[in-house]
C-alpha cells in the first residue's frame, strides 16, 4: 500500500509551505509528496529547494490547474492518490483515516471527508456539509444521481484508488473551472464512494478566486454536462425526467451562447435538440424561431449581395 499527494501550485510561494508541511506531517508514513510547479514566476522554486529530497518537484510551463494535477498524477503509481492545492491544508490524520476506509472496503473506489471552508478575506468558516446540505443528500454508494446537480465535494476531500483513476482518466485540461466536478462525475459512474463525516482538510477561498467568476463557472458547468451527454448519454437518460431536464437546460444555455455570438446554425441545433428533449418549454421554441428567422435573413442578405455582384 502506498499513498501520493499531488500538490499543484502557481505563484503561491507565500502559502505553499503550509500546504507541503500538512502533507509531510501526516500520521500515515510514508507519504509520497509530488509538487508540480506550473510555471511560477515568484519565489516558488526557492521554497521548494528548501525541502531537498523530502518532496518530488516537477516543473512545467504554465498550462493550468488540470494539466498540473495530471502531470503529478502521471509521475506516481501509488495505490491511493489525493490532491491538495497550494493554499489549502490537510489535517494530520486525513490520509490514515481515509486509507483505513478503503482498506476495509475493497469494492469502494474512493472516499471523501468533510472540509472546513475558510473565506480568507473575512475569516468566516463553514463546513462543506453545512454549505452543501449534506444531511439532505445521499453521500455513500453510487453518487452520480446526487452529483449531477452540482459539485458538493471539494477537490481536497477525496482519496482515490489509482486503479479507478486509471479507468476514468485524469482531469480535463480543456476546462478552466470545475475540472474536479467533471472527474468526480466520471468516478461516480465507475465506482462506489464512502463518506466520512470527520473534518480532515481546510479549503481556503481566496479573494478573486475562480469561484467568484460566475460566468466562467456557468460556462464550464454546461461544458461538463454537454461532454457527459455526448460520451455517456445513457447515464443522463437513465435519470428519467430529471435527466431530460438537465439535457434540455444544457442545450438551452449553449444555444443562447451561440445565439449571442451570431452562430445561428449552432443556435438552431441546440434549441431544436432542447425542444425535442423537453417539448413543453416557453423560451426554447421562441429562440428556435428567432434563430431560424435571423439565420434565414442573413442567408438571404448574403445571397442578394452575391446576386448584385
Amino acid at each position: 500500500m502506498s499513498v501520493s499527494v499531488v500538490i499543484a501550485t502557481f505563484n503561491h510561494a507565500r502559502l505553499l509551505t503550509e500546504a507541503i508541511e500538512s502533507a509531510l506531517r501526516q500520521t500515515l508514513d510514508p507519504v509520497d509528496v509530488v509538487v508540480v510547479d506550473d510555471g511560477s514566476t515568484d519565489d516558488t522554486p526557492a521554497v521548494l529547494a528548501g525541502y531537498g529530497t523530502r518532496v518530488r518537484v516537477l516543473r512545467q510551463p504554465n498550462r493550468g490547474l488540470a494539466a498540473a494535477r495530471n502531470a503529478g498524477l502521471a509521475a506516481t503509481r501509488a495505490t491511493y492518490v489525493a490532491f491538495l492545492d497550494a493554499d489549502d491544508v490537510f489535517a494530520p490524520t486525513k490520509l490514515a483515516e481515509q486509507v483505513a476506509v478503503l482498506e476495509r472496503a475493497p469494492t469502494v473506489g474512493w472516499t471523501y471527508c468533510d472540509v472546513l471552508i475558510e473565506t480568507v478575506a473575512t475569516g468566516a468558516t463553514v463546513t462543506a456539509s453545512e454549505r452543501f446540505g449534506y444531511r439532505a443528500r445521499a453521500l455513500d454508494g453510487w453518487l452520480f444521481p446526487e452529483l449531477i446537480h452540482g459539485n458538493f465535494i471539494p477537490a481536497i476531500a477525496p482519496l482515490v484508488r489509482r486503479t479507478v483513476l486509471d479507468v476514468v482518466g485524469g482531469f480535463d485540461e480543456g476546462l478552466t473551472a470545475l475540472e474536479d466536478w467533471d472527474l468526480w462525475l466520471r468516478l461516480a459512474l465507475s465506482a462506489e464512494a464512502r463518506y466520512s463525516p470527520a473534518v480532515l482538510a481546510t479549503y481556503r477561498v481566496q479573494r478573486g478566486g475562480m469561484s467568484e467568476d460566475r460566468s466562467r463557472m456557468d460556462r464550464n458547468r454546461f461544458r461538463v454536462l454537454d461532454k457527459l451527454y455526448r460520451t455517456r448519454p445513457a447515464a443522463l437518460e437513465g435519470l428519467g425526467s430529471v435527466g431530460r431536464r438537465i439535457i434540455a437546460d444544457t442545450h438551452n444555455w449553449l444555444g443562447k451562447e451561440a445565439y449571442a455570438g451570431g452562430d445561428w446554425r449552432e443556435a438552431r441545433r441546440r434549441f431544436t435538440a432542447s425542444v425535442l428533449t423537453v417539448p413543453w418549454q416557453r423560451e426554447a421554441p421562441m429562440l428556435l424561431g428567432l434563430s431560424l428567422v435571423r439565420g434565414g435573413a442573413r442567408a438571404w442578405t448574403s445571397g442578394s449581395g452575391n446576386g448584385r455582384r
